[in-house]
């Protein structure tokens, strides 16, 4: 809807009391004219328009992110006016010169028609009471964000406590290699006391058999020997599955953090999937100023448009006029008298135009010409008598000419008529060339600046898609660090979990191998006793049998090979022990082979912890970067979103001028018509007097000759004015290429742009 601007009346901040009290006074003053209202509602401009007739309300429209008319755009518009960032602007039709009907208005515009204001307190309380829950939401939602990032703070004290817990966890692995340490010297004593075993095994051997019982009883103190070793390593598996279990449990606490670890990584995804939202509500609002920047510039063509099509105009009433012309210099051959009468039209023209003065000197001296040729052809009429009769004749064929003269004359004088106009028409359309000219220009320099401005934004936006492609490569690098660490992880807590499978197989060999070993000392103290009670019968038989020995030899020979059997069954039995010690060493090394197993994978974990210190110390640090970034992105924005204000405000003024330039130029056709009816009754009057001297017409038929030369020199003259015309023409075309090359121009970047927001679109 398009209305005329009018005086402005006043101009005043929003807000429900001053909205209420500019109601009241267009109410009490029975106001005609129009109230306009305009904010920006987040970062969509909106405005709205009522039309006062008579102190209320006769047509609505609001513009915003959706148009409304009608009884419709009433809320919005008080919805806008009761904001304390709006601008109220209130302007009236009621001044002294002013031509504005509101009635036709309502009759150009029904669709906005609305059956008055009514009472706007109600609507406006509920209005603010929306605000107020807005408001009251806007402040949760940044209560809420505020719990989130201490929820955030909390989480990292939590890992800050998760990392002091794995440096106290390396230090307990320190201790549990100092005791790893002191059970590798237990079992060196273990060697060498086994060592000496078999040394004294092999003393034993070389011994006679008078140091049987002797060796009898070395044996029964290394089985008991072996009994505490036995004892004690057991008590140690003992230990070491103790510690094995609290190993494991460790191994699930380390778990559990590191599954905290992952919840929290993946708290963190989210917060970086919300501000990649946020960066494209931003590149949205960015896109949305792009399209109310390109509808201005649509508008923008359009008044070009409308341009164009006046000065298609211009060129057909110049071709009218041309052809006026040529009739007129047709016309010209059998005029006389009428010259002087065109000659006064023509000064006065001149006098209010002053582009023909020029015309109006050439007609004063054709005037004078012609006055002096009458002169001579008095002076000739008197000396030639005898052309009286043939001048008689002539003048019957005059009164023929006057006759379709007269009716030729009034077609001219329709003609001039309209020539006049077209005259008027044709300045008027000159002048608004030039300022039309003017204005492209203006709007070229505004092109430019604008350009300038894109130019400046593509960089920026060019800056701020790099940055977010290196933020985006810089994270994806590291939750791709953070998976392998995982990865690794695992890997080496299966590594951990086999070796441990691996330990309690061993551990289950050792445990069958230390109960086969009870088996065989028991089966040894069976052999022991068995010895014992052999020993002492052989001892009773040997005193009782002290003097018969001669008789019992074969009984002694008998004994000896019963001795040299036990000697090769205690010779087996030290095999045995033999190989159980050769087993109970290879148990050692699979067990020193386990431990150095386990240091390395404990060194491997404290490794991988010291990496994901590293790791988190990063993160955090890429964090701050990042919030730092959006910081600086929020900062440039606000300054994109200021400059896109100064921009639009830069607009509406440049409205506001084209408004009242619109009245100027209303102004001054209403000051033409006026002139155009003076010409017209000045023309009447001239008719009459050309009516009167149409029977001089007589006498002036040899001046013709003359008019016909001088009608020639102002067809020279036509011809210079119509090649200024070309010339002028020519230059407006020129400004127009460049006009088009300038379009050209920001729609290929316009294009750019569209490429970039498409290759920021991809990238997200």
């Amino acid at each position: 809807m398009e209305v005329p601007p009018g005086r402005v009346e006043r101009i005043s901040d929003g807000g429900a009391e001053a909205i209420r009290t500019i109601l009241a006074d267009l109410r009490a003053t029975k106001f005609n004219g129009i109230l306009k209202t305009s904010v920006f509602r987040g970062d969509v401009p909106s405005q709205g328009l009522l039309v006062f007739r008579g102190g209320d309300g006769v047509l609505a429209q609001h513009r915003s992110a959706e148009d409304l008319e009608g009884a419709a755009a009433v809320p919005e518009i008080l919805r806008d006016a009761s904001s304390e960032r709006a601008q109220l602007e209130v302007r009236t039709y009621d001044y002294g010169h002013s031509s504005i009907s509101v009635e036709q208005l309502q009759k150009s515009y029904p669709e906005a028609a609305i059956e008055g204001l009514g009472e706007p307190d109600p609507l406006l309380a509920q209005i603010v009471a929306e605000a107020t829950q807005e408001r009251e939401a806007y402040l949760k939602d940044l209560t809420a964000r505020r719990e989130q990032e201490k929820r955030l703070i909390d989480k990292e004290e939590e890992l800050y406590k998760r990392k002091w817990e794995l440096e106290q966890e390396y230090q307990r692995s320190a201790v549990r290699q100092r005791e790893l340490e002191s059970l590798r010297h237990e079992l060196s004593a273990v060697k060498e006391a086994s060592g000496m075993l078999m040394s004294r095994l092999e003393e034993r051997r070389t011994q006679a058999d008078v140091e049987i019982e002797s060796a009898k009883k070395l044996i029964a103190i290394d089985a008991e020997k072996a009994r505490a070793e036995a004892d004690a390593q057991r008590k140690a598996l003992a230990e070491r599955e103790a510690k094995l279990a609290e190993h494991e449990r460790e191994l699930t606490a380390r778990e559990s953090l590191l599954n905290e670890r992952l919840g929290s990584l993946e708290g963190r995804a989210t917060t970086f999937e919300g501000e990649r939202k946020q960066l494209n509500e931003m590149y949205i609002d960015l896109q949305k100023e792009l399209d109310k920047i390109a509808a201005a510039r649509k508008a923008f063509d359009e008044r070009v448009a409308e341009a164009e099509k006046r000065d298609r105009e211009l060129t057909l009433r110049e071709q009218s006029t041309r052809e006026w012309e040529a009739q007129m210099k047709e016309h010209d051959a059998s005029l006389g008298e009428r010259e002087t009468a065109l000659a006064e039209r023509d000064k006065e023209v001149a006098e209010k135009l002053k582009d023909l003065e020029g015309r109006e000197t050439r007609l004063a001296e054709r005037a004078t010409e012609l006055e002096r040729t009458a002169a001579e052809v008095e002076t000739r009429d008197e000396s030639l008598e005898d052309r009286r009769e043939e001048l008689g004749r002539a003048t019957k064929k005059l009164e023929k000419l006057t006759k379709d003269l007269a009716a030729k004359d009034k077609k001219v004088a329709e003609e001039e008529r309209e020539a006049r106009e077209r005259q008027v028409d044709l300045r008027r359309g000159q002048r608004e060339l030039a300022t039309r000219t003017k204005e492209l220009e203006r709007r070229d320099r505004a092109v430019r600046a604008l350009e300038e401005e894109l130019e400046v934004q593509r960089s920026r936006l060019k800056d701020q898609a790099l940055k977010l492609l290196r933020a985006e490569k810089a994270s994806q690098e590291r939750l791709a660090d953070l998976e392998t660490v995982e990865r690794e992880q695992q890997r080496r807590e299966t590594a951990i979990a086999r070796r441990e499978s691996a330990a309690e197989k061993r551990e289950k060999a050792v445990e069958a191998d230390a109960a086969g070993l009870q088996e065989r000392t028991d089966e040894l103290e069976v052999a022991e006793e068995d010895l014992k009670n052999r020993g002492s019968a052989s001892e009773e038989a040997l005193r009782a049998q002290r003097n018969e020995l001669g008789r019992r030899e074969r009984e002694v020979g008998a004994k000896e090979k019963t001795l040299t059997a036990e000697a090769e069954t205690l010779e087996s039995l030290k095999a045995t022990l033999d190989e159980q010690e050769t087993a109970f060493l290879e148990d050692l090394r699979d067990i020193e082979a386990r431990k150095a197993s386990l240091e390395r994978s404990e060194a491997d974990l404290a490794k991988a912890q010291e990496k994901l210190a590293k790791r988190e110390e990063a993160v955090t640090a890429a964090q701050s970067r990042g919030k730092a970034q959006l910081e600086r992105r929020t900062v440039s924005i606000d300054e994109r979103e200021a400059g896109l204000e100064e921009h639009e405000k830069l607009l509406q003024e440049r409205e506001r001028t084209l408004a009242t330039r619109t009245a100027e130029v209303e102004g001054r056709e209403t000051a033409v018509a006026s002139r155009e009816d003076r010409l017209a009754s000045d023309s009447k009057r001239r008719q009459a007097t050309l009516d009167a001297r149409r029977q001089s017409l007589e006498d002036q038929a040899t001046k013709l000759s003359a008019l016909r030369d001088r009608l020639s020199s102002e067809r020279t003259a036509v011809q210079e004015s119509r090649a200024e015309l070309k010339a002028r023409e020519t230059k407006l075309k020129e400004g127009e290429s460049r006009l088009t090359k300038a379009e050209a121009d920001l729609e290929r970047k316009k294009q750019e742009l569209a490429r970039i927001k498409a290759g920021l679109r991809r990238l997200r």
